[in-house]
This record gives structure tokens, sequence and C-alpha cells, in this order.
């Protein structure tokens, strides 16, 4: 019996899981309850993946201050609630001790390699397996595994400019990334590059340190708030209003970037007059093709002459001297700090293609970055049925990191045959899908050149992954099975379709691919319910 146990687990296909934020560890629990022999790699020592606060420089981290910005209703896996001690917005040790809840309960520890940074992925020698090179300890090690998923995070490496003199500034300059101390910046003026969430962690922080805090952008933003009327601001999109978005997306994508920027106009006139001086609506690019915004706490700190609103660095003038695109010069300048964005790290997966299109669909010639050549920005054409990298997927996912179990499920149905179908089968069929990819993102930095050429189709991304993992979100389209679906519960139709948009439906319907969970009705129900007390409570 033993013998036949130990034939059996050699059989099991063997993966590599890279990174233990949410995505890696729901990739794990997936993958092993559907017969993978997976293991977890993980550089921190603790899972929570940038939740889970480093002193490490090198690492994107969340700060012990940072609070998220989506609500712990929209946010969570699909069979692991989310406490209802915890506060509507969580905090980074409060994600931390959440992620190691979910790891406990399902006892992914045993399976997770702390500590060890994967520092390359390529192809064994005979081109059957994957040689995982990892660094623990001071020592190195290679490991073969069948099937590799690279889920290490797309806020990997800080993005940073570069300006005319940068070199021979006297004073201290870093990105966000390091940031770790406001007390380093006691007594300093400091000068912020970025109008982004990031930069609304930490100036709020600096501020009572330094001397003189000022925020430097070539263009606006738009400002949003955790709170709306009461309730948390991401309860304004449910499963139908998200729905009707990725119509106009798809078949009306110029009157869905001006109704964008109408609506996110419309939110921020909560906040009353702002300055022109400010130049937070100068110029500010839609959602729908770069995601840059900040928190309102920013409004305060302007309103209040805390911080002070600056154009763009022109250049660096020697000393502490820095000018300014609108003629400004400071020439007092101890620190600048960027706070300029991230991208994913392909460093460690060599072997993944880039290209450039000529041009987007209208002929307008394309110069952003190359961009990855991956099916559905996941699955490298010539070994889509063993590597998947989900780090290069911007608008991919909805709320947080519910979305987290979707990717799991439908990667994990691709490989074990049960959704094999939803990728072409050969590599050109996949190459010509990308060219066609690539020519739309082409044709978005058209309109916009800080776009983000990793973006993803949301209603077609989407759509593949509800189908390959089986989520049954079909039921609530108006075919016949939608008005069956509500027929047999119109109010449970009716929760998810208009009510708080939760992962637990994910595992609401029977479909065959993947376990439901029985715990999904009275999750959604009591979810709806915590909203509801929670706006009687601000009423």
């Amino acid at each position: 019996m033993a013998t036949a146990t130990a034939k059996s687990h050699a059989l099991r296909p063997t993966v590599a899981v890279i990174g233990a934020g949410p995505t890696g560890l729901s990739m794990l629990k997936t993958l092993r309850e559907d017969g993978f022999d997976a293991t977890l790699f993980e550089r921190r020592t603790r899972v929570g993946g940038l939740w889970s606060y480093t002193e490490d420089e090198s690492m994107t981290t969340a700060l012990p201050n940072t609070t998220a910005n989506i609500s712990k209703y929209t946010c969570g896996f699909t069979d692991f609630p989310m406490p209802d001690h915890y506060p509507p917005f969580l905090s980074q040790s409060e994600f931390q001790e959440f992620l190691e809840s979910y790891s406990t309960h399902f006892g992914l520890e045993k399976h997770t390699c702390l500590g060890a940074a994967v520092t390359k992925v390529e192809r064994s020698a005979d081109d059957t397996k994957w040689r995982v090179e990892i660094a623990k300890d001071g020592n190195s090690e290679s490991r073969e595994f069948d099937k590799v998923v690279c889920s290490h995070g797309y806020q990997t490496k800080a993005k940073a400019p570069t300006f005319k003199g940068q070199d021979e500034f006297q004073g201290r300059i870093i990105h966000a990334q390091q940031f770790r101390r406001p007390e380093d910046f006691k007594d300093k003026n400091v000068v912020f590059v970025g109008m982004s969430s990031t930069a609304s962690d930490i100036i709020p922080e600096v501020v009572p340190h330094a001397a003189k805090v000022y925020v430097s952008h070539r263009r606006g933003t738009w400002i949003f708030g955790r709170w709306r009327n009461g309730l948390p601001t991401d309860l304004l999109v449910n499963y139908s209003r998200r729905q009707i978005g990725y119509l106009m997306q798809n078949w009306f994508p110029d009157m869905s970037a001006k109704l964008s920027k109408m609506g996110t106009t419309f939110l921020m006139k909560k906040y009353g007059e702002l300055d022109p001086a400010w130049r937070l609506l100068e110029d500010a690019p839609p959602l729908s093709l770069s995601l840059t915004a900040c928190m309102d706490v920013m409004i305060d700190l302007l309103r209040e002459g805390k911080i002070t609103s600056l154009h763009a660095i022109d250049s660096f003038l020697g000393g502490k001297k820095i000018r300014f695109t609108d003629g400004t010069i400071l020439d007092d300048i101890d620190a600048v700090v960027f706070c300029t964005g991230y991208r994913a790290d392909f460093s460690i997966i060599p072997f993944v293609e880039h290209s450039s299109p000529k041009s987007d669909a209208n002929g307008n010639a394309y110069g952003g970055l190359p961009i990855p050549r991956l099916y559905m920005n996941i699955f490298p054409p010539k070994y889509a049925d063993s590597m998947a990298i989900l780090t290069s997927s911007t608008y991919g996912k909805n709320n947080g990191f519910s979305f987290a179990d979707v990717i799991s499920m439908a990667i994990s149905n691709i490989w074990r045959g049960v959704s094999t179908d939803m990728i072409p089968s050969t590599p050109e069929e996949m190459d010509r899908a990308i060219d066609a990819h690539h020519q739309w993102v082409a044709g978005r930095w058209t309109k916009e050149n800080t776009t983000d050429v990793c973006a993803v189709k949301q209603w077609e991304f989407q759509g593949f992954l509800h189908q390959a993992a089986g989520t049954g979100l079909e039921n609530l389209g108006w075919g016949w099975k939608g008005w069956w679906a509500w027929l047999k519960d119109p109010k449970m139709n009716y929760l998810m379709r208009h009510g708080v948009e939760t992962a637990y439906a994910f595992r609401y319907f029977e479909t065959g691919k993947r376990p439901t969970w029985p715990g999904a009705r009275a999750a959604i129900i009591h979810t709806n319910e915590l909203v509801k007390k929670l706006k009687a409570e601000g009423n």
C-alpha cells in the first residue's frame, strides 16, 4: 500500500509557484487540491506578498501605516471569509494576519519555502522540465519542475525618471520603494515626484517631520476617497454595472473613456472648489487608460498649506538646486522621493519574448515599450502547457485579490485537461492572437502614452478566466440560464447582480469544473447584511 501511494505521488506533476502573495497562496492551494505536487517559494520570511512588511529596501512593501483602498466587503477569497471583527478597510498588519491565517487554515505552510529567492527560471538541458534556481541562506540550488507559475507581483521593480544634472544633486534621491521611516526627513525640505496613491500613503507621514514638503507632478490626477455617503466607495460597483462597463469598453471605447472621465469628475465634486494652482484636473488621463489617482488626504494637506504643488522637474542645477518646468527654481532641497510607480520583473524569466507593434489599427506609429508576448497576458505560446506568468495583466482583476481564486482555478483547469479547449492548440494561433492584442495596446498608447503596455481587455480577459475556471457567472446573464437561475432563487440572483460584489459568488454555481463552497450562499447574504447595517449606522 505504501509503495502504491509513493508511486501515485511520484506521478503527480510538480509545480513551482513563485511568490507568496494572495495569488501565489491561492495558486498553491488550488493546484494541490487538484492533484498537482506544488511548492511555493517566497523570498520574504513570511507569506503575504507586499502586505508582509519588510525592512529590505529592495522589496516593495506596504508600510505599517498603510490602509487598504478597497474595503473588506469586496475583497477576499472564494471560500475563506474576512472575519467580522476587521474594520471596513484593513491595515497592513491586518492584511498580513488574514493572509497568514489563510495559509494556516489550509495547511499551506508545509508546502511553502520562505526566505527562498528565485533568481532564474529556464528550460532544462533536454527541454523536458523547468530548472528553477533558488538562493536561500547564502546558498544556491537548482530544482526541476514540470510546470511553473510566476506570481511574484507586478509591483516589483521601481520605475523612476532621470533628469539632467541628477547625478550632481547633493541631496538624497530615493524611490518610494526604499522609504521606511518618516523620521529620516526631520527638518528637511522634500520634493515628492508623482501625485499617486503611493504618495498619498507616504506624504501624510512625512509632513509632521519635514520642514517643507512639495509635490511635483506633470499633469493632473483623479482624487478618490475611501468613503462616499457613509459607505465604502468601491461598493458603487456591482456585477451588473461592471458588465455594462465592459460592454461599453468593448464596443464604444471612446465613449467609455469620456463617461469614465465624467463619472470621476462628478465624484470629485464632493471636495468643492479646487484651487487651479494645484492643477489636479489639468490634463488628467481617463482611468480606463491610465491607473493614476491619489487619495483625498492630499486635498486636505493642500488646503491646509502643509504641502505645495509644483510643476514637473526640469533639471537639477548642482548643489541642492532644482529647476521646474514653469521656471521655478528651489535651491534648498534636501531630498527627492520618486512616487512614480512600479513594473513587473521579467529578469528571472529571460526566455519570455517581447515585441513592439509597428502601428495601431489606424496606422499610427507605436513608440511605447516592448510588450511581453503572452497569450491572454499569461501563457508563453511555446510553453502554454507548463508556464503561467501572472505579472503582466494590468486591469485584469476586479476588487483587490478577490480574483486570485478565479485565476488559480482557470490555470489549474487548463493544465489538468478540464478547460484545455480554452487556449489555441498551436503556438502559431497564439502568436496571431498576441499580434492582434499588441495592436490594440498600440491604439491605447496613441491615445495616452503613459498607458501600461501590459493592459488587458477586461471584458475578454475576465470572461476567458471565468469560463476556464467554471465560475458559472453566465447564470447571471440575460439568456435562459440567467432566467432559470432567477426563478430558482430570486433573492440570491438579485444580490449577486446588484448587491455587494463578493468573491464567494465565484463558488456558488455548480458547473462541474471546480468545487462549489457550501458556505457561499450564507456568506453572500451575510456580507450584504453587514453593508446594510453599516449604511444604517451611517444614517
